[in-house]
């Protein structure tokens, strides 16, 4: 049974146990690094960072409301982020997973990415990166008074300014909706000024600056028109939908993937997913298999104790200080074993995994 199989019946089992019935997944991509040269998987690509180091990418399919994880793939670290969709789809598809919804980054996207999911019977909720033709669809936005009450949705986490209209990718017909969030916006605005600020005091010394602001700058003066045409595009995002939905549930559902986000960081940081040891490239599988497991459990147990609020980080400190003494009579050669005494805290934890571990920790 190979790796693909394994994580294939986990999921299968798991639906079972947690009565599962996802509506739709999350994918999207994450890079780890390497220094040396002898790992086979390990090559120099594209990633956010600009780090031009080798690198392998590791991409995660979970479950939209809960955060399952569905399975996870390694792929060479000079492939596209939108290379690597295929293969999902591929998988969803010989698994028999099929009429749910798709969410997935600008990143991952492209038109034949939507028209092979939608063909699978995939619906796709997903962001596109604003090119050309983008470009025009958001300066007719802004020629309306886009920034307003009525076009205003409030997340959890923050403010949109949303646009929706119908629209077209290779064909499929959907709904676009064009998201404007003026705190990002600014925040993104501020961060450039800083940078060009920095970069034309360089030019004084005669030393070199980052590539990407050279734009910004002719002479030793500042090139209004090229910062005038960034700002316009600065914190907005461009996401679409196969189907029809409100502007609000468009907004939710596709920016609530920062649950992905948030389980890339817990593979690495709590984890230590990045921190590979070894060269070899099933070694290298391996290590990663078995820290995907280990979010696996992490967000079962987040599963079962989300009606008390605590997260799974906390339930294993809470439940550090729990454990068994053994007793040996030296004359009678009897055996006890004992559980310390529980908190109640303990115990509601113990309750809410699984309430036959509590009645195996006898006191």
């Amino acid at each position: 049974m190979d790796g693909d199989q394994v994580q294939e019946r986990i999921f299968s089992r798991l639906k079972e146990a947690l009565t599962l019935s996802p509506s739709g997944y999350l994918y999207d991509i994450t890079n780890i690094y390497f220094y040396g040269v002898c790992c086979p998987l390990a090559k120099k690509g594209q990633n956010a960072e600009g780090r031009n180091q080798p690198q392998i990418q590791i991409g995660l399919a979970i479950t939209k409301e809960d955060g399952i994880p569905l399975f996870h793939k390694v792929f060479e670290g000079n492939i596209f982020d939108s290379k690597t969709l295929p293969d999902i789809l591929l998988h969803l598809k010989q698994h028999q997973i099929k009429t749910v919804c798709m969410v997935w980054e600008r990143g991952v996207s492209s038109k034949l990415n939507i028209r092979e999911a939608k063909g699978m019977g995939f619906e796709v909720l997903c962001g596109l990166a604003l090119q050309t033709g983008l470009k025009k669809v958001v300066d007719k936005v802004w020629e309306e008074d886009i920034v307003s009450l009525k076009y205003r949705v409030r997340l959890r986490s923050a403010t949109f300014y949303v646009k929706k209209q119908r629209h077209e990718v290779e064909g499929l017909r959907g709904h676009l909706a064009v998201c404007v969030n003026e705190k990002q916006r600014q925040a993104i605005r501020e961060r450039r000024y800083d940078e060009i600020d920095q970069a034309l005091k360089l030019l004084q010394e005669k030393k070199t600056i980052k590539a990407g602001l050279r734009k910004y700058i002719k002479g030793n003066k500042i090139n209004q028109g090229a910062l005038q045409l960034a700002e316009r595009y600065d914190g907005v995002s461009v996401i679409f939908f196969t189907q029809n939905l409100r502007a609000e549930e468009m907004v939710k559902g596709y920016f609530g993937k920062d649950r992905l986000e948030k389980s890339f960081w817990c593979l690495k940081s709590f984890l230590e997913m990045d921190k590979v040891r070894f060269w070899l490239a099933n070694r290298v599988r391996g290590h990663i298999f078995i820290c995907y497991l280990a979010y696996l459990l992490l967000s079962v147990l987040e599963y079962r104790l989300k009606e008390s609020g605590m997260s799974a980080a906390d339930a294993l400190e809470t439940m550090e200080s729990m454990y068994k003494v053994y007793l040996t009579d030296p004359k009678s050669k009897n055996k006890f074993v004992k559980t310390v005494t529980l908190s109640k805290k303990q115990e509601e934890i113990l309750k809410k995994v699984n309430p036959l571990l509590l009645s195996k920790c006898s006191v």
